[in-house]
């Protein structure tokens, strides 16, 4: 088990922004990527206790918590690339949610040579037939659910986009967390929305991932919430069908963060999970 010491912080620039970073530990290096709306400091339950054991790397994605979103074309898997290659990274594990589970497949994509494991929670997929996917019911249900927050962006109102989102009833912990519940309503309380309110051109993925997942080799972890969105169970089990080395762990009584709602369970899970590849 590796000393664990206080984190490196700093920035690169990578295509006209500025990505803040911060690592901690060593041995084989591990990225930890946070979800749309959120910052690194979603991994607050697992960044050092990871770091006991990897040289463990977590960074603001462009447009969130402190890295700007200037108006440039962009891709993420780019800055992530970017990244990886000014801390010396050629290969690693990649622990990834929501949006943030979209980039790591994309990078594992491009560069399917530096993932040696992926843990994919609660993982979007870019190229999603979405429409295809869910029922005209299911997507009435979404349009409602969204309204106060496209309502709220419309007038530019932060707090009442904070309120909507809180009151999402998958996307965020459930009052059952009080504790992870209050974090991220701080954490949002904080964004400037800047990456819907202000969004710049992102690059799409050609061909997207999709059609695609079949061609990740790396060992993968599929993790969602028990009680997460339908349509993020429909994407584990694409996940669960198309990647060849592929297991995949539900946790009871979970939204979209069951890395904030069950700490403990969702680390157990990666870190058992990883333990096996070495």
């Amino acid at each position: 088990m590796a000393q664990t010491k206080q984190p490196v912080t700093g920035y690169i620039e990578t295509n006209g922004t500025n990505l803040y970073y911060e690592v901690m530990g060593a041995g084989h290096p591990l990225v930890l990527i946070h979800g749309g709306y959120m910052d690194r400091r979603m991994w607050d339950d697992q960044f050092a206790l990871f770091a006991q054991h990897y040289r463990v790397i977590r960074y603001d994605v462009r447009g969130f918590g402190e890295t700007d979103m200037p108006q440039v074309p962009y891709t993420d898997k780019q800055d992530l690339f970017n990244l990886l290659s000014f801390l010396g990274v050629s290969k690693t594990y990649v622990v990834a949610l929501s949006l943030g589970g979209e980039i790591a497949i994309d990078f594992t994509l491009d560069h399917p040579d530096m993932v040696d494991a992926l843990v994919l929670v609660g993982a979007a997929i870019s190229g999603a037939p979405i429409m295809q996917l869910i029922t005209q019911e299911q997507l009435q249900q979404h349009l409602r659910q969204w309204a106060p927050f496209e309502e709220a962006k419309a007038r530019r109102d932060l707090p009442a986009m904070v309120d909507s989102i809180m009151n999402h009833p998958t996307l965020v912990p459930s009052p059952n967390y009080a504790s992870a519940r209050q974090r991220v309503r701080e954490n949002l309380s904080e964004y400037s929305f800047v990456w819907v309110l202000d969004h710049a051109e992102k690059q799409e993925t050609v061909p997207p991932a999709w059609g695609r997942l079949a061609d990740i080799h790396a060992p993968t972890l599929v993790i969602v919430g028990a009680e997460d969105d339908k349509l993020l169970h429909t994407m584990a089990d694409k996940l669960e069908q198309d990647i060849p080395n592929v297991k995949r762990v539900i946790i009871a009584e979970t939204h979209h963060m069951p890395n904030m709602e069950k700490p403990h369970e969702f680390n157990r899970a990666v870190l058992e999970f990883l333990a096996k590849l070495s």
